[in-house]
Formats: C-alpha cells, sequence, structure tokens
C-alpha cells in the first residue's frame, strides 16, 4: 500500500494542540486535539520526542474534536527511510553553432523525449538541405524548421550561427543529438547546457503524488462527486514558493518529503506468514528557526537509511562502549 500525509504550513507543529501551544500539551488519550495539519509519532502511551527505538504509530490531526489519521505501526525492523528536500525546476535548453554549410547537405538535429510509456513516440527529428554556404543563412532555416515542426515543445532561435533551444515546459526531459553536416558540433557548456528537472516538494509535486495514493488512503470513484462522498478528497495542498536553499532557507521553501518504507507482519490467525510492504509518504512543510516544527522533529527522529543500523545498533554499541569503559575503570 502506498500513502500520503500532508502537514499544513500554518500549523506544521509537532505535538501541539489546538487550545494549547504549550510542549507537552497532546497526549496519545488526546490526540482529536491536535492541529489540522499537525503531526507525531507515538507508541503506547508515549508521544515520542526522540527516534522510537520500538514500533510506532503515526497521527496526523483534523482539527479539534476530530479524529487523527492514523498510520497504526510501522514496523522498525524493515524500515528504511528516505528523505527529499523541496527544488526547483529546471528547462531544458541546448546551444549549438551552425558551421559553414554545403549546399546540397544536410543538417539536422534529433530530440529525444524522456520519461515515455510504451508505445509512445519518443523521437522527433527535424532537418533542411543547405541552399547556401552561409551558416547564418542556414541556423535560421534550421530555426524555422523546428518552430514549425515542434513549436509545441521548443522555442528555438538563432543569432548568426548560433542556435538557441528551450523546452516550452520547465521540468520536461529531453535529450538532442546532432546530425548529419552538424555532426562534430558540440553543444555549448555551463548556463546553455540546461537538463529540464521536475520541480521537487511544489504544490504540483504533491497534487500528483496525494492522486497516486487516493485509492491506498481509501479513495474511490473519485470523478466529480470525489468531494463529495469523500470528505478530505481532494486533499489540501498548500502553493509555496521554492527556492534553491532547501532546508536552509529562512522561510517555508516548500515541502520536504519522508517516505518511509516498511513491512507489516500477517503472522496471527493468518494462512500465511507472509509480510505486505507498506510505503507512506509524510509532506511536511520546510521552516526552518523554530523546535516546534513538525520537519524539525520528523529530521531528527527519522534519519535516512536502514532504521535500526541508525537508532538501534548505535544504541547498542553506545551502551556496550559505556559497559566497556565502566569495566576497564
Amino acid at each position: 500500500m502506498k500513502q500520503l500525509l500532508i502537514c499544513k504550513g500554518s500549523s506544521t507543529k509537532y505535538g501541539r494542540t489546538v487550545s494549547s501551544d504549550s510542549a507537552a500539551a497532546v497526549t496519545v488519550a488526546t490526540l482529536n486535539t491536535l492541529y489540522d495539519g499537525a503531526i507525531v509519532l507515538f507508541g503506547g502511551n508515549t508521544i515520542y520526542q526522540a527516534s522510537p527505538t520500538s514500533n510506532f504509530s503515526i497521527a496526523l490531526g483534523r482539527g479539534a474534536g476530530n479524529a487523527p489519521f492514523i498510520i497504526p505501526e510501522v514496523d522498525i525492523e524493515t524500515l528504511t527511510v528516505t528523505k527529499a528536500l523541496p527544488k526547483v525546476g529546471t528547462t531544458f535548453k541546448r546551444v549549438f553553432t551552425v558551421p559553414t554549410t554545403v549546399v546540397g547537405n544536410d543538417y539536422g538535429i534529433m530530440f529525444i523525449k524522456k520519461d515515455v510509456v510504451p508505445h509512445q513516440r519518443n523521437t522527433f527529428c527535424v532537418g533542411i538541405v543547405a541552399g547556401t554556404t552561409t551558416a547564418a543563412t542556414e541556423a535560421a532555416a534550421l530555426v524555422s524548421a523546428i518552430n514549425n515542426s515542434y513549436g509545441s515543445y521548443f522555442t528555438a532561435s538563432n543569432s548568426g550561427a548560433t542556435v538557441t533551444i528551450v523546452a516550452k515546459t520547465e521540468g520536461d526531459e529531453w535529450e538532442a543529438k546532432l546530425l548529419d553536416g552538424l555532426k562534430g558540433q558540440s553543444f555549448a557548456g555551463s548556463t546553455d547546457y540546461v537538463n529540464g528537472t521536475k520541480a521537487v516538494g511544489d504544490k504540483a509535486f504533491i497534487e500528483e503524488l496525494a492522486s497516486k495514493c487516493a485509492a491506498d488512503k481509501g479513495f474511490r470513484y473519485t470523478d466529480a462527486e470525489g468531494a463529495e462522498i469523500y470528505k478530505g478528497y481532494p486533499e489540501a495542498v498548500e502553493s509555496f514558493t521554492l527556492n534553491t536553499s532547501g532546508a536552509s532557507g529562512t522561510s517555508t521553501t516548500g515541502y520536504a518529503l519522508f517516505t518511509l518504507r516498511f513491512a507489516t507482519k500477517r503472522d496471527a490467525g493468518k494462512t500465511t506468514d507472509e509480510r505486505v510492504w507498506q510505503v507512506v509518504h509524510i509532506a511536511v512543510p520546510v521552516s526552518t528557526g523554530s523546535s516546534t516544527t513538525a520537519y524539525y522533529h520528523l529530521n531528527n527522529y527519522l534519519p535516512e537509511g536502514k532504521y535500526t543500523d541508525n537508532i538501534i545498533n548505535t544504541a547498542t554499541t553506545t551502551a556496550l562502549a559505556g559497559k566497556a569503559n565502566a569495566t576497564a575503570g
């Protein structure tokens, strides 16, 4: 199963209630007082204020008087954690220079679309036959051919013999290959050579992820009447201005995404003891400078990698080292 929990920017607190801002305001018995969008990790009667050392649960507040959304048990023996920080998207760009041309020769370029599905077109070629020996003239002709053939994907322009091609949509992943008489030419580097990458942690990113997780969260038949049939669908996703500083920003810069992957046991009362793998995404607005924020706590409590290697083994090694030192003393 694959689920998504979305914390809210205005109340992305850890262990806080609607009526109080004190650090210990919420308990396991009063989870219905969690802020709408606040989150806690808990086990038994304990709200964790450190990394859990046994299986734990996750509660996401739904506002005063409402039962929180709960992930009932996270198995730490199989748990692995990954984290993705907000990152701005980039737009595909290529720049190259047309050499002195030969009348009658072909000059072309191939665009290769990445991230396609089976049977989806992924290659697009365009070219010209040189009618002059002037590079600037043929560069303009090639630019015109690109814009006429694939103007819905790219904007091409030239300055003399130099051709610049920019994708129209940020994040579209392309590659380009120079063909025929352009073979041997190279693309300009530095800021003129940019691969398209999708933004991470913005509203569109989280909304797309939410739509992929909707079924596993219990939402079905979410066409026109989804918002009326299922309260909470579509899920509220806030819009933040992304920047390149990630978690080092001075204010909210987008959603950080913690991904927990673990297996739930099926031992008792089952005909098989197989484990079912679960994926839980936690989208948390990155806001620095306060130890009350959910991001601050989750970043400290859920280190990346295999959880037991980072938490259990580290704690055991420290305890044994302390015991050895005491014995030696």
